[in-house]
């Protein structure tokens, strides 16, 4: 669990978040989101009035840290630039 919130610290947001489903945590998958909760910026497809200049876009750092069965989760931006991080680290 430890490893866990290490992880979870790792993202800019860490500090003012709370979003109860996090694309790092690994067993974020097998959570339910309630209606009223909100969704991480990360993971937003389409912004709406309401996160009018949130921004959508993961670092480096946030991507490196989110494990593969969470993909999904992430909006199309932040899945391209995952997978884009995973090639270069393939070619090292």
């Amino acid at each position: 669990m430890k490893k866990v919130i290490n992880k979870l610290e790792g993202c800019p947001r860490w500090d003012n978040c709370s979003i109860n489903i996090c694309p790092i945590d690994p067993e974020a998958v097998l959570k339910d989101r309630l209606l009223e909760e909100e969704y991480c910026p990360f993971t937003i497809k389409k912004k709406g009035k309401s996160q009018k200049g949130i921004r959508t876009l993961a670092t480096d750092s946030v991507l490196e840290i989110i494990p593969e069965s969470n993909i999904k989760m992430l909006n199309k931006r932040n899945q391209k630039r995952w997978y884009t991080l995973r090639q270069k680290d393939a070619t090292r």
